[in-house]
């Protein structure tokens, strides 16, 4: 990623506070460089509208993102590791939700961003398969044949569309409770694999009554 100047790199964190809570179509170039204190002409040298914002956003949300979900793919985690890196997950999808939020009209108005967040998918997926081949290997989980990947397709989904769903379902709540509620949804569709051969599947049950 090429070196942004300071002015650059204020706009998109102030544009990325105000996608996210406001939400981004609520928001506008012009909102933009008033709450920046700069004039529309100003923010209009670095970036040429709104979309070219969202574009360079996108551009840091893939990196981070790429680098988090490469993690587990590239090197088996420990185990209580897995449970802290899906906080990760969640986490840094948080930061960025705008995208999540709004993405069937982000996507309409910026056909590029759909092949990148279908790459996006395909790697969640292969990071939640890595995350329960560790466990599977571990003797922790048991599946019949196609069982993983379905489950890792489930998870890739919900954690795409978790905060579509809480919004719609829910409307208000805190970042920690958000974050907590898709940790939850996510073990919930891990525990039915449990091979309850040790003392893992009572930690992670007293784990889910506790967050429940």
């Amino acid at each position: 990623m090429a070196e942004r100047s300071k002015t650059k790199e204020k706009i998109l964190r102030t544009a990325l506070g105000l996608f996210n809570n406001e939400g981004e179509s609520q928001v506008s170039s012009v909102d933009i460089a008033s709450v920046m204190g700069i004039s529309p002409g100003n923010l209009y040298y670095h970036y040429k509208g709104k979309d070219e914002i969202i574009t360079a956003l996108f551009e840091d949300f893939d990196d981070e993102i790429r680098m988090v979900l490469k993690a587990p793919v590239n090197a088996p985690l420990s185990l209580p590791d897995n449970w802290v890196y899906l906080y990760i997950i969640f986490e840094e999808i948080f930061d960025f939700r705008f995208f999540y939020k709004n993405l069937s009209e982000l996507i309409a108005r910026n056909p590029e961003l759909r092949a990148r967040f279908s790459r996006l998918l395909a790697l969640k997926e292969q990071t939640a398969y890595a995350l329960l081949n560790t466990l599977r290997e571990a003797g922790h989980l048991e599946f019949e044949e196609g069982e993983a990947s379905a489950l890792s397709q489930r998870l890739a989904q919900h954690f795409t569309f978790w905060l579509q769903y809480h919004d719609l379902r829910y409307n208000m709540a805190s970042p920690k409770s958000l974050i907590d509620q898709g940790v939850f949804s996510a073990l919930v569709m891990i525990i039915p694999y449990l091979t309850r051969d040790d003392g893992f599947s009572s930690r992670l049950e007293q784990f889910l009554q506790g967050q429940g």
